[in-house]
């Protein structure tokens, strides 16, 4: 069981061969699953006595992301990103700098991580350049970005594949463009699927922050949500985990609901991945 021993599974990022990366914050640990049996091939830990964003070790890993070259774990304790090689070595660590005091939700990159959260990596694609003061124009092609929930400022950071600031998203209320405590996110076709736990939505974006819709309302009946957490992308199904139902919602791309999974209690998904 996962929940024997302290072990506390969060979000999750697939891997090849039927693996997939989970974050435990409960023993602050990747662990690489097989999907086939549930079996944890591998654990990947930092070393003791490194002190990533004034953290001791990886003491509580919640988003899990990857990429060719390099894996990326959101630590909710140091309030930073952890950039790791394939091997599980530290390679740097970015966002973090605590409370500036700055509440304010904005699109300024440069603010610290409050309460970071989800995290999801999307590869380099033929498209509008982004970041810094080329976020709007339309030559060139889109970089690599990781996209990183920030709860605690209502919003998402979009970083290099290096972890430099590219730009931000998302300000606290309701409307469009807004956010409310969101969890979880996914990148899918140049779209950014965030999951708006307090809104009880999912939120579309475009790649470099533009929004473009949102589905769900509060509630338990077909097309409502009660606080999604995590969002995952899987072909042409959009999967959504509530944090307090506790159900694993399958949704066409476009928001319809089309089955409804309910686990047992102890098996309630905070996150959800797709492959």
């Amino acid at each position: 069981s996962w929940h024997a021993g302290g072990c506390n599974p969060f979000f999750v990022a697939p891997l090849p061969e039927r693996r997939a990366l989970v974050a435990d914050y409960g023993h602050g640990t990747i662990a690489v699953v097989c999907l086939l049996s549930g079996s944890i091939l591998h654990v990947i830990s930092l070393p003791p006595h490194t002190e990533p964003c004034g953290s001791s070790a990886l003491r509580r890993p919640l988003g899990v992301a990857r990429s060719a070259a390099s894996l990326y774990v959101v630590d909710g304790v140091a309030a930073c990103v952890l950039q790791l090689d394939l091997e599980g070595r530290l390679v740097r660590s970015f966002g973090g700098g605590g409370d500036s005091g700055l509440r304010a939700c904005g699109d300024d990159a440069s603010l610290p991580l409050l309460a970071p959260y989800g995290c999801a990596f999307a590869a380099a694609e033929a498209g509008s350049a982004c970041g810094g003061s080329e976020r709007r124009r339309s030559a060139g092609a889109r970089e690599p970005l990781l996209y990183v929930v920030d709860s605690g400022r209502h919003r998402v950071v979009a970083y290099s594949a290096d972890g430099r600031p590219r730009f931000a998203f998302g300000r606290r209320g309701s409307g469009a463009g807004c956010l409310h405590d969101p969890r979880g996110v996914a990148v899918h076709g140049g779209t950014v699927w965030v999951a708006d736990m307090c809104n009880h939505r999912v939120a579309l974006f475009t790649a470099e922050g533009a929004p473009a819709g949102a589905f769900g309302r509060h509630g338990s009946g077909p097309g409502r949500m009660q606080y999604p957490a995590g969002v995952a992308v899987s072909r042409s199904l959009l999967l959504v985990s509530e944090y307090v139902g506790g159900r694993l919602l399958v949704l066409s791309l476009r928001g319809d609901a089309l089955q409804l999974l309910t686990p047992p209690p102890a098996a309630a998904p905070p996150g959800a991945a797709g492959a």
